[in-house]
């Protein structure tokens, strides 16, 4: 009978010591821990995308504006432009666009028949100062118009 009785006894100790499997309190903590460093760090990336998203979007709007002005001063020809005259468009620039945006265009007559446009948009994007300009040269010959 004693023989029987060590037999059960090694037995419950074996089955007592390959029960305790799982993770400690400081192994979860640890882990909690590390899972909610990378979290955050992930929602700062996801913050800084969106930003570059938004700067990107004002970036595209102010280049398109500035084609759409130049555009505008093609089609009404090289007689309505008087080199030296400063012309505001800043009313006609999208409301994508921060609040603190102006549009201008230079005219300028670098050779004769030649008449030189400069156009700029300038806003203010997340406190810093932004500014796209573009140029486009127009002849006294529009297009169609040669021979």
């Amino acid at each position: 009978m004693l023989k029987n009785k060590n037999k059960l006894d090694s037995k419950i100790d074996t089955r007592i010591e390959t029960n305790q499997a799982g993770f400690t309190l400081v192994e979860l903590l640890v882990t909690i821990i590390v899972l909610g460093i990378v979290i955050s760090s992930l929602g700062g990336l996801y913050y800084l995308m969106q930003i570059t998203e938004v700067k990107s979007q004002h970036l595209d709007l102010a280049v398109r504006s500035a084609r759409t002005e130049i555009e505008d001063l093609r089609n009404n020809g090289y007689d309505s432009l008087t080199p030296g005259n400063n012309i505001t468009f800043t009313p006609s620039l999208p409301s994508g666009l921060p609040p603190n945006k102006a549009g201008t265009v230079v005219v300028s007559e670098p050779t004769s028949g030649l008449i030189r446009v400069d156009v700029t948009v300038a806003y203010t994007d997340y406190g810093k100062s932004q500014t796209v300009t573009l140029s486009s040269d127009i002849g006294i010959i529009g297009l169609g118009q040669g021979k």
